[in-house]
């Protein structure tokens, strides 16, 4: 087995850990909460109402898909650095808690 397909196996054997312990659930409540108490949420909220009020004019045209294209940038590059940094610690945490021990 070469290093890129045992590094896709760990990838996708953490990947199924991470969903079936409930880990991904229990994070995306927290990255959910944090977000909104920081006013995130309403933020891309307002964005998403100004591309809507921006394309009155192809209202009849304009679909949630050409929304979310717009807004996503947006969206992504607003999140809080100390939630995004918070969020990264907590998957750090559950990765090496699922490794196995190497006996070093």
């Amino acid at each position: 087995m070469d290093l890129t397909s045992e590094t896709t196996g760990i990838r996708e054997e953490l990947l199924r850990r991470f969903k079936e312990s409930g880990e991904r659930e229990r994070m995306q409540d927290i990255l959910r909460n944090k977000l909104d108490a920081s006013g995130w949420q309403d933020r891309v909220k307002d964005r998403c109402q100004r591309v809507i009020h921006e394309n009155t004019d192809a209202i009849d045209k304009l679909t949630v898909d050409d929304i979310a294209e717009s807004v996503t940038p947006y969206a992504r590059s607003s999140v809080p650095e100390d939630i995004k940094a918070e969020i990264l610690e907590e998957i750090r945490k559950f990765i090496y808690r699922s490794l196995p021990e190497t006996g070093n």
